[in-house]
């Protein structure tokens, strides 16, 4: 019980020390280099915790080398841009003004979803509020908005709801804004489309809606 406590503590001690040394604060500021390395150190760690016949130093010794691994990585993308797009990548525009880029959605794997849910979380439900979105290297998405949202939309009092999502209804959602599918088979007999060639369609409480078609990628 003794050898567990002092492995535990130990590795406790010795994963904080190579997390504050790689300097990063939160998941959220991770690069893939770093969740890779932190996936790792996590790894290492459990190992000789949970088989006290190992020596210490199986564990000990592949963390510092991890740690090593990701300052060096650090050190060289700093100095050279080329490496780094290729370690991190590079930030990419997925919504320009009120537009769906879908080539960097597909090449992103994007969901519709997970846009959706990137604006929303930066309490922005129009597309047409979004001046500039871009996903950055680790993931997050930044939002900027349209300096001349709050004049130029009519928002409603219940914000937009998806109708219609990659080629797929959500009509449950029709309740939320009261509305009914007529008003929904009216907005595709003006706009001539069918539903399965249709990326998005938002509607708000007042009807008014936006529609992104599937581009041919």
């Amino acid at each position: 019980m003794l050898s567990i406590i002092l492995r535990t503590t130990t590795m406790f001690f010795l994963v904080m020390f190579a997390l504050r040394i790689m300097g990063k604060k939160n998941l959220g500021e991770f690069q893939p280099s770093d969740f890779v390395s932190t996936m790792l150190i996590s790894n290492l760690t459990s190992i000789v915790i949970e088989a006290p016949e190992l020596p210490i130093l199986y564990s000990v010794v592949p963390i510092l080398l991890i740690m090593c691994y990701e300052i060096f990585t650090s050190v060289f993308t700093k100095k050279n841009e080329n490496l780094a797009k290729i370690a991190y990548g590079s930030p990419k525009i997925i919504i320009e003004k009120g537009i769906i880029n879908q080539q960097v959605m597909k090449t992103l794997r994007f969901t519709v979803d997970d846009l959706l849910t990137a604006i929303r979380s930066k309490d922005i439900f129009y597309l047409e509020e979004v001046n500039l979105a871009v996903v950055e290297t680790n993931g997050s998405v930044s939002v900027y908005p349209d300096p001349s949202a709050t004049t130029n939309i009519d928002k409603a009092d219940i914000p937009p709801f998806s109708i219609i999502v990659d080629g797929k209804t959500r009509f449950n959602n029709l309740s939320y804004v009261h509305l009914s599918e007529e008003k929904v088979n009216q907005i595709l007999a003006k706009e001539n489309v069918d539903i399965e060639n249709i990326l998005l369609m938002m509607i708000d409480s007042n009807g008014k809606y936006n529609l992104t078609i599937k581009e041919i990628l």
